[in-house]
Parts: C-alpha cells; sequence; structure tokens
C-alpha cells in the first residue's frame, strides 16, 4: 500500500455499499489498484471471495491479474474468480449443458475449430448467390463475419438487422444463422446472448449467478458494447456494489460496438440503487512528463469527455517526442528508420522493444520499403506485408498474364488468370473459365488465343455485357504485353499504373466495400506500391523477380524483427519506443472511417450513439503516443501531388509539441537540482505562459509536488500577467511542409550488421 498514490487509496477503501467509476489515465496501474481492492475486501472486509466477481476483456489481462493477486499475497482460497467476458458465458452455457437446460450434442465452433464458422458463413453467401439473391462477387466475407459479430454483441437477431449501405448483409446473416442452428453449433459470439436470454427469463438461474453476489468489478469498461452491458446490469440486480474502471479517452474499438457514453454518463443513471463514487487515476508510471502533456494537450480537444489531467507520475524521468515533418514521405521515413536503426545499433536496443503503429496498414508501405532497403527485419502483425496483400498480389497476376499473353498456357497461367478474372467483378462464371484455361492447357493454346475464342465462339456461355467487360480485359492485356516489349525503356511502375487504370481497379475498390475506409485503405495501397515499384527503377520482369525474392524478417529470430501493427492491437500494452509514420491527414485522422453499420430496425436495442468521427480518431492518436515508455518518433510528409494527403495531421498540431517540450525539460532540470534551470524555466514560462492548458497542469501538479513554494508564488506571478495564447492550426495546412530540416545520420547503410545476409 506504500507505493500506491494517495487517489489509488482512495479506490482500495472505497465505502462497501456504493457503486464507484473509476477513471485511470494510460499507465496509472489500475491493475494493482483492483489488486489490492481485493486484498481490501477479503482479508480487512472479510468479503467471502466466492461473493466477489471480476470480469475482464482478453485471456492475457486475466492471466496477469492472477499472477498480480499472488505477487499481492492474496492467497489463492481467498482470491476470487476471475473471467474474461467469453469465459464467463462459456462456464454459463456448459452449466446449462450438464443441468440439462440446453441440448449437450451442440458442438462449438471455437478456437481451432472457428474456421467451421468461417466456412458456414461462405455457405450461406454461395446458396444465396446461387439463387440470384445477391450477386456473385458482391460480398466481402470478412466485413460480413463481422457484421455478425457485431449483430451479436448487440443481441439484434436476423429479423431486426440492420446494415447501412448494403443490403445483402442481413439475408446473409438469416442465412448463416439457419445453417449454424441445423449444424447445432456456437461460436463465442453467441455465448452472451444465450446468456442474457437465460437471465432475463429465469429467475432461478438469476438467483443462482447473480443473488449472493456482493461485489462486480469491471475492467476496461469503456470497451463494453451494449450485450456486455446487459450482462452486468443483469448480474448487479439489486444487490451487488459495481466497480467499473476505464478510461474514456481510450475508448478505440466503437466499430465493434463499444461505447463511450457507457462509462461517461450512463453508468450512473444505470446503476441509481446506491450512492455512487467517482475516482480519478491521473498519475502515469509509463512515460514523463513531455509525453504525458503532450497526449493531455491533444486528447483535450475532444467535448464528449470526462475532463480529467494526465499526469506523469514521475517529473525527473526522461521521455520525449521526436517530430519528423518533411516534403516528401520518403525522406520522412528515410529519417524514422535512421533513428530506429540509431536505437539498435549504437544505443544497443532490443528491436522488440520498438513497434511502429499505424491507423490502417496502407500506412505502414512507405516505412516497410525503407526496412526492406535498409535490411531491417520486422514483421506485420494483423495483415501481410504490403507486397503479400491482396490487392497487390492481384495486380502483379495482371502484369504476369500481360507479359506472358501470347505465351503457351501453363499451370501458372491458369492460376494467375483465375485469381483476377473476377477482379474487378466481371460476372463470369468460374466452371466456365475453369474449362477454358484447361483447353488452352491442353491444346497448348495461349491466353490471348483462348481469350479471343471465349468472346467470339458461337457457343460462348457469355451474355454481351459479360462479352463487353471480356473485351476490355482483353484490350488492357494487350496494351500492358505492347509495353513489356520495350521493356527497355518502359519500368514496372509504369505498366503497374497503367494497368491498375485500365481495369478501373479504384472504382472497383469503391464498388466492392462502398467510399469508406475499407476502399480507401485498398486505394492507398495500390499506389504505394506503384510508388515502392518506381523507387526500384527496375522494369517488369526484373520487379516480379524482386518482389518473389522479399523477405521481410531476414531470416532473423523474432526478438530481432521490428513489429508493425495498428493502434488496435496494442491497446493495454507499452513498449519502449513508438514509431508513427505517415501520420498525414486522411491517414490519422483516417478520413474515410466508416465506423459500426449495423442497427436495430425495430428501435428494440437503444445503444448510445457513437462519438464524432474525428473524436473517435483523436482517441486513437492518444492511445498510440501512450503506448511509449521512452520516445515517441512521428513522421509525417506530402505522399503524391494526386493524393489527397496533401498535409500533416492536425493531431501534430495539437500536441504543442515544441512548447510542451521547452516548458517541462526545464522542469525536469529544475526537479534534478540544476539552479541555474530554474531561471530557464521562468524564461520558457515567459513565453508560452499564455498557453493556459499547459501551465494549469504545471502549477496545479507538477509544481506542487517539487514542493517549491518561493517557485510557486513566481511561476504563478508569471502566469497571471500572460496573455491567453489561442490556439489555432498552422496556416500551411494545405500545403506542403517543406521547410524542416532533420539531420542526417551517418554510416547506416545497414542493419543489425546485415543480419540474415
Amino acid at each position: 500500500m506504500s507505493s500506491l498514490t494517495r487517489e489509488q487509496e482512495a479506490v482500495v477503501n472505497h465505502p462497501i455499499g456504493q457503486h464507484a467509476k473509476i477513471l485511470a489515465v494510460a499507465g496509472s496501474g489500475k491493475t494493482s489498484t483492483l489488486v489490492y481492492r481485493i486484498k481490501n475486501l477479503v482479508l480487512e472486509k472479510h468479503v467471502n471471495p466466492n461473493c466477489i466477481q471480476v470480469l475482464m476483456f482478453n485471456t492475457l489481462a486475466r492471466k496477469q491479474f492472477n499472477e498480480r493477486m499472488l505477487e499481492a499475497s492474496i492467497p489463492p482460497t481467498l482470491q476470487p474468480k476471475v473471467d474474461t467476458f467469453h469465459s464467463y458465458a462459456y462456464g454459463f452455457v456448459q452449466y446449462l449443458i450438464a443441468s440439462g437446460q440446453f441440448p449437450s450434442n451442440w458442438e462449438f465452433w471455437t478456437d481451432d475449430q472457428e474456421e467451421k464458422a468461417r466456412f458456414n458463413l461462405h455457405k450461406a453467401i454461395a446458396s444465396l448467390e446461387k439463387k440470384r439473391i445477391i450477386p456473385a462477387d458482391s460480398v466481402d466475407e470478412d466485413e460480413a463475419y463481422q457484421a455478425i459479430q457485431l449483430w451479436k454483441g448487440s443481441l439484434i437477431p436476423p429479423p431486426s438487422a440492420g446494415y447501412k449501405d448494403n443490403r445483402f448483409m442481413q439475408p446473409i446473416y438469416e442465412v448463416y444463422e439457419k445453417k449454424r442452428m441445423d449444424a447445432h453449433a456456437l461460436t463465442y459470439d453467441d455465448f452472451i446472448p444465450i446468456v442474457v436470454n437465460y437471465l432475463e427469463r429465469s429467475q432461478e438461474l438469476l438467483q443462482k449467478y447473480a443473488g449472493n453476489l456482493q461485489h462486480l468489478i469491471v475492467d476496461e469498461y469503456q470497451d463494453v458494447n451494449y450485450g456486455q452491458q446487459r450482462l452486468i446490469e443483469l448480474l448487479a440486480g439489486k444487490t451487488a456494489d459495481v466497480m467499473v474502471v476505464g478510461d474514456d479517452d481510450q475508448t478505440i474499438y466503437e466499430w465493434r460496438g463499444a461505447r463511450p457514453n457507457y462509462i461517461i454518463r450512463e453508468f450512473e443513471s444505470v446503476f441509481n440503487n446506491k450512492p455512487f463514487v467517482e475516482y480519478t487515476l491521473p498519475h502515469s508510471f509509463r512515460f514523463g512528463a513531455v509525453i504525458a502533456q503532450c497526449a493531455h494537450n491533444s486528447i483535450f480537444f475532444n467535448t464528449n469527455r470526462v475532463q480529467k489531467n494526465l499526469i506523469s507520475h514521475n517529473i525527473k524521468k526522461q521521455a520525449n517526442i521526436f517530430l519528423f515533418e518533411q516534403s516528401i514521405e520518403p525522406d520522412a521515413n528515410k529519417e524514422l528508420t535512421n533513428q530506429v536503426i540509431t536505437l539498435v545499433k549504437n544505443k544497443g536496443v532490443s528491436p522488440s522493444s520498438i513497434i511502429v503503429l499505424c491507423r490502417m496498414f496502407a500506412q505502414l508501405n512507405g516505412i516497410e520499403s525503407e526496412f526492406m532497403t535498409r535490411k531491417i527485419p520486422y514483421r506485420v502483425v494483423g495483415q501481410k506485408p504490403f507486397f503479400e496483400r491482396r490487392e497487390i498480389k492481384v495486380l502483379l497476376d495482371y502484369a504476369r498474364l500481360a507479359t506472358a499473353y501470347y505465351s503457351p498456357i501453363t499451370e501458372k497461367t491458369k492460376t494467375q488468370f483465375l485469381n483476377v478474372a473476377n477482379t474487378p467483378n466481371r460476372m463470369l462464371a468460374r466452371r466456365d473459365l475453369e474449362q477454358l484455361m484447361n483447353a488452352g492447357l491442353n491444346q497448348n493454346n495461349s491466353l490471348a488465343a483462348m481469350l479471343d475464342r471465349f468472346v467470339n465462339d458461337l457457343s460462348s456461355p457469355l451474355n454481351e455485357k459479360q462479352r463487353e467487360r471480356v473485351l476490355e480485359l482483353m484490350s488492357a492485356l494487350e496494351k500492358a504485353n505492347k509495353k513489356v516489349s520495350h521493356a527497355s525503356t518502359v519500368t514496372a511502375d509504369v505498366i503497374l499504373s497503367e494497368l491498375a487504370v485500365a481495369i478501373e481497379y479504384s472504382a472497383h475498390f469503391d464498388n466492392y466495400y462502398g467510399k469508406g475506409e475499407i476502399s480507401f485503405d485498398r486505394k492507398e495501397s495500390i499506389l504505394n506500391f506503384i510508388d515502392y515499384a518506381k523507387e526500384t527503377g527496375l522494369f517488369i520482369a526484373a520487379f516480379l523477380a524482386h518482389v518473389e525474392k522479399l523477405d521481410t524478417t531476414r531470416g532473423a529470430p523474432e526478438d530481432q524483427q521490428i513489429v508493425m501493427t495498428t493502434i488496435f492491437r496494442t491497446k493495454g500494452l507499452e513498449y519502449e519506443y513508438v514509431v508513427i509514420p505517415n501520420c498525414n491527414e486522411g491517414y490519422m485522422p483516417c478520413l474515410y472511417a466508416t465506423g459500426n453499420r449495423v442497427f436495430d430496425k425495430t428501435g428494440k436495442i437503444q445503444e448510445p450513439a457513437p462519438s464524432a468521427s474525428i473524436e473517435n480518431e483523436r482517441r486513437l492518436f492518444y492511445v498510440a503516443i501512450t503506448r511509449a515508455k521512452e520516445a515517441v518518433y512521428i513522421g509525417a510528409g506530402i505522399t503524391r501531388k494526386d493524393s489527397p494527403l496533401q498535409k500533416s495531421s492536425r493531431f501534430i498540431d495539437e500536441i504543442q509539441c515544441e512548447p510542451t517540450i521547452k516548458v517541462m525539460t526545464a522542469l525536469q532540470q529544475t526537479a534534478s537540482g540544476n539552479q541555474a534551470a530554474q531561471s530557464d524555466l521562468l524564461s520558457q514560462i515567459t513565453r508560452f505562459g499564455g498557453m493556459k492548458g499547459l501551465m494549469k497542469n504545471l502549477l496545479a501538479h507538477y509544481l506542487v509536488a517539487l514542493g517549491d513554494q518561493s517557485l510557486i508564488g513566481k511561476v504563478a506571478s508569471v502566469i497571471s500577467s500572460s496573455k491567453e495564447i489561442p490556439f489555432s492550426y498552422r496556416f500551411a495546412y494545405a500545403s506542403p511542409t517543406g521547410n524542416n530540416s532533420v539531420k542526417s545520420l551517418s554510416n547506416l547503410h545497414t542493419a543489425w550488421d546485415d543480419i540474415g545476409e
């Protein structure tokens, strides 16, 4: 207890008989706080651990929580039950089966059996396509699978299911559910709806699971969806003290059903049968004052939030934010890469301590290219490397087909053609395409000859519209083949770019995914890949061979690889160093975010309204920079003249990096006993005293922690006489920011001493 802050101790000693909401900033030690709360309940208040239920969001958090209880000397016999929402619901379903209240012959499509659920969805879509209820190849299976998960998370059955901008999703859900029920199968997404349904209908079950519950503790409350919220309400009933902990500023999963309003304002109105206390844990143990204040500066711009401060617990801790804004995007990526190499080779930092974070995967393409050029081992988590993504492989297959257009068809040609024939969707039957390719193989004919026969043969199965589309395909391949024949003068990027235009690849993504985030991500991926091809300077044959040999890991072990992934995958985690490439408008914030499209057509399910898109995007940026313990490196630059990403992110302005670094650095030097630093601190405050948000935290928290009353008086006097400096975005927002120079680092031509060569 001696290591806890005053705010943490208040939570630990929260009175019995009252509800509690704890707002815990990033790195605030909420796990320790909850563990000591439980220790207080079972050892000092003598609460029966069987009357306490802890709910968490993932298995790793649950495992760590159980370990921390042992470290806190809570005897195993006095430890309460700690579950994830899914494990709790799974145990409930197992009880239903064991007690004969649910059939025992149902199978679980979970863990390694989840592919069965995916195959069930595939069959549902195929059956609807066969009946011509939905057009062939008109639905993305991943999008449909996510929609079904969201509907179930919101307790919306198929008859009530609505989906914005795609009328085909609801019939897919309906057929999917029928096939699942016919197969007597359950997925993880079915467990909570089953539990809620049984608890609502059975007073006996409600008494068994909630009747003796005295304390319900919920972690990461900002991430709950409607189904989880309903489960919490049922378990709490009229008896349990409910304690929830979370941070509305870290609500980044709205696209999968989470709503910040549950923690911002609805908790106290829903759980209104007892007195309620709100606590705040404002001190972060993770990073120093610069990162803390910059993150606070940014999130302060959100209006739908609980106003709270983010303060570094250790004033002296050195942690910084480095900005690299360049006139062109490759230069920013080069500088970020230089910084990574310096950390590993010159400062001895483990590559596993560095994370590269993005809002969407297309944001990584430029720095991936730079990493490969500099021989830095890396891996992308949650997506394939940019050159292996589906949209890239299709474009490459078009190029391969163009190269071999007049050559005899091979098995490779057949595979490549079947991969691209309906991308964009030409409504061509796969059976007909396979027959065409097999005939070409047997007759040793070229793709050009077989396609000509396909459109001109009287027995061809094509209708007029299909025939037009095949002719367009032939024209694109013929033109590309002519370019290939001039291989000594036409580089790969020209051929790839013209192919993308000829097949109307950009329009295909808009038609297939709608004009939103997914489509934007795919289109940016294509443009970035063409840029990469241009950088290599290779002609098409050499470039295709080059791509075949690409290996991001370079044979290095995992602990020698840099991880790249999305911000969504790292909440709750921390790293020594965070790198954010391409921090431009369009990527961060994503100007094409589509969010959660599911809804209840009947209006029976009343979920809180989602946040404004820009506020959700700002929370993502906030989460990204608060993953770092030592430093954040942010790059931004103009990508292409034809790109909408023409300026640095507004979030770079909002963190107010320069004044924050100057003031906080002077503060840290003062805290270290440097007498000369105090005059520098006063000088910086004189300069930036009109920045009221920065000055408020400085005066109310950091200087108070120093305990120098004389200094507090001097600073207060300077601030009070300072004219307020209103915040404004840079006027140059609409044009490149090209005057920022960054010192180049020398002797960095390879990484990790050419590991993997």
